[in-house]
């Protein structure tokens, strides 16, 4: 029988109304699907894949089931419930949390709920945010999180709150304020970003100094030349932050500051510049740092790039490729060979001879396994940098030419080459304390209570290939990992790369961690 107007209206009107229905009833099949698989299963690859199973699947219970995820003792699975939750957008998903927050007591649960509505950047959570984390009697893992989800949401809020936090007892928290502060430009706050500069631990005053560079407040500009006048790599930056301020470049000399801000003070009316004055002499200086190159009044140096550090570490490859020879030969004249790592060797053993009485440092070999020289930072005295000369003077290649041949005649060279790969991730995370075959127990939240008793501050790195053994490879990962403890011990991260291999890792690695990139060449 034809379809009549009415029956197509009726027909639609079923349409329309039954869809949703089916959806969230295929929603709920998919988390009930869920519970009985992950009661059964232990294995960290399949209880991701089953996890990622609820993505496109939002609702309140499926939500839940990832919140206890984020609990797990894997860190992979807790990452990956944490992303999936970052696609679910609905503020009714999120509506039974945030309206229990007052009342709940359990603070990692709270500091938690923070960390997801502000990953998923819902701008409707920043009331209950402020609220939780304003409170004075909140525990400190909620008051950090509160800070860096207002800065993930992209909003300061509405209340005192972030103010309150600049001037909080616990360094971390005060780090997480400055930060968003800088990332807002949350120039209500400008006042207590300064005030932050002559905080007692270095990490707050390097958020400090970042975050007063962005918001500009002319009450700043003494305290970071008073700041620029005590030793240490935070120099650089409190000579980048004056400039961003006064569109003036003095670099790092002090004396040449003060003398130039006494002058400026005293002409009546003086301001700082606008933003866009200040546009103009940055473009202007990039030009001549372009052209004539931009130096600094620093002796420590290791190939080429200077810091005026004095808490160093050198990560130095010693894999098998470290024994190829380079091929552009014009660019490594005056070397005893043309192998990589004889150049290499050369400039770290440069390095340590310009290390300056008043720095303390350390230096990690690493292949397959890392061989640290000290364990611990050492004062740069006669004695330390000759123990360090000898001891860069006897590194090699590990699983190099000579283990190639060995291996390959059947007399038992295998075993080097295996322990001659490139673990960079290894390397790259003892600056954290971190043996990722070893890790501490995974928590879903960035905060780190110990990262602030580390007197390091920067790294040099450099390696001559791509990961290949550890356990992570993949640069991006690496990457990720790095950001994520580096954003509490904010160490410089420099990168040399040496050697025929896509260097776009290393160039990333350097930039994301606030460091210089070098390629030495092929």
């Amino acid at each position: 029988m034809p379809m009549t107007p009415l029956r197509c209206l009726w027909a639609f009107l079923f349409l329309f109304v039954s869809l949703p229905a089916q959806a969230d009833e295929a929603r709920l099949d998919a988390v009930k699907e869920f519970v009985k698989y992950v009661k059964k299963t232990k294995d960290e690859a399949l209880l991701v894949e089953a996890v990622l199973t609820l993505k496109g699947n939002e609702c309140v219970p499926a939500a839940e089931e990832l919140f206890k995820m984020l609990r797990h003792p894997s860190g992979v699975v807790q990452q990956t419930a944490l992303k999936v939750l970052e696609t679910y957008t609905q503020e009714s998903t999120y509506a039974p949390w945030l309206d229990g927050l007052p009342k709940n007591k359990d603070a990692e649960q709270v500091a938690l709920i923070i960390k997801v509505v502000g990953s998923a950047k819902m701008k409707s959570a920043v009331p209950a945010i402020e609220a939780a984390g304003g409170d004075p009697k909140a525990a400190v893992l909620v008051k950090y999180e509160a800070a860096r989800a207002l800065r993930t949401i992209g909003d300061a809020g509405q209340t005192p709150m972030l103010g309150s936090l600049i001037v909080d007892k616990e360094p971390q928290v005060r780090m997480a304020a400055l930060d968003t502060v800088a990332a807002l430009k949350a120039t209500a706050h400008a006042g207590a970003a300064a005030k932050a500069l002559d905080d007692p631990e270095w990490q707050v005053q390097a958020a400090a100094v970042a975050a007063v560079g962005v918001v500009r407040p002319q009450s700043a500009v003494q305290p970071l030349i008073d700041l620029m006048k005590q030793s240490g790599r935070l120099r650089v930056e409190c000579a980048e932050a004056l400039f961003r301020i006064t569109a003036l470049d003095f670099g790092v000399d002090p004396e040449r500051w003060q003398t130039q801000w006494n002058n400026l003070m005293s002409i009546p009316g003086w301001r700082i510049p606008t933003d866009e004055e200040l546009k103009k002499k940055a473009e202007g200086r990039k030009k001549y740092d372009a052209l004539y190159g931009k130096k600094e009044n620093t002796t420590t140096a290791f190939a080429g790039i200077p810091t005026t550090s004095t808490n160093v570490l050198f990560i130095i490859d010693v894999s098998g490729s470290m024994d190829d020879l380079v091929v552009e030969i014009e660019k490594f004249q005056g070397y005893r060979d043309r192998k990589r790592f004889t150049i290499v060797q050369t400039e770290l053993m440069n390095a340590i001879e310009g290390l300056t009485a008043n720095t303390n440092f350390d230096i990690v070999a690493f292949a397959t396994d890392i061989k640290p020289w000290k364990g611990r930072l050492v004062p740069a005295n006669v004695v330390n940098k000759d123990a360090a000369k000898g001891w860069a003077r006897g590194l090699k290649p590990i699983g190099g030419t000579e283990d190639q041949s060995t291996a390959l005649a059947g007399l038992g060279g295998a075993a080097n080459l295996d322990a001659g790969k490139t673990n960079t991730l290894k390397a790259l995370l003892f600056p954290f304390g971190i043996d990722p075959e070893n890790p501490p127990k995974a928590v879903i939240t960035g905060f780190d209570k110990t990262a602030i008793k580390s007197p390091l501050d920067t790294v040099y790195f450099l390696s001559d290939g791509r990961p290949s053994v550890g356990k992570l490879i993949e640069t991006n990962e690496i990457l990720k990992e790095v950001r994520k403890h580096n954003e509490i011990y904010r160490m410089v991260i420099h990168t040399i790369a040496i050697g025929d291999f896509q260097k776009e890792f290393l160039q990333q690695l350097a930039e994301e961690n606030g460091g210089v990139f070098v390629d030495l060449g092929r």
